[in-house]
């Protein structure tokens, strides 16, 4: 008789966290694959649509030479368009970061993955490397809160005229 045992920290992960983790997991080997053959990678916009089918924003030939700040605004503008659509219910914003590792306050460089999902979950997750010739070595993720900057939430006032109060 088989047996599948998940950790606890699986069976609590939420819908939202599952659909972030499922995006991150069809981003990162693309912005991997980019640093093993060129070195580099510009910035990507990705999404899971409500049907859980991937889209991967593509890059327009003139954006190649917009600065990465810039292709970065742009991705977002496209990511926050189509989650106010209703196309997305999870995002991703992939991009090049040098951060502070937490073990030791070293900067490093780093894949970094801002997650957003339309019940309000919001998270980057950095994924240092470093790169030697063409060979990619990876360090320990970790992961901070993130912006929640994609799928904008009623604030509380609209709530009220959402929800005609019953008593």
């Amino acid at each position: 008789m088989a047996s599948l045992f998940f950790s606890g920290a699986a069976q609590a992960q939420s819908p939202a966290q599952r659909d972030a983790e499922y995006l991150r997991e069809f981003v990162v080997p693309f912005a991997k694959l980019q640093l093993e053959r060129r070195g580099e990678f510009l910035p990507t916009g990705a999404a899971l649509t409500p049907t859980d089918k991937f889209v991967l924003m593509p890059v327009h030939k003139s954006a190649v030479s917009m600065l990465p700040k810039e292709l970065i605004e742009l991705m977002q503008e496209s990511l926050v368009q189509g989650a106010a659509d209703g196309e997305y219910k999870t995002t991703a914003l992939v991009y090049d970061a040098t951060v502070p590792l937490p073990s030791s306050g070293k900067l490093s460089d780093a894949i970094a993955v801002a997650l957003d999902h339309r019940d309000g979950y919001s998270v980057i997750t950095f994924l240092p490397y470093e790169l030697r010739g063409k060979q990619v070595h990876m360090g320990t993720p970790f992961t901070r809160p993130g912006t929640a900057s994609v799928f904008k939430q009623p604030a509380q006032a609209d709530l009220a005229k959402i929800i005609p109060a019953t008593w």
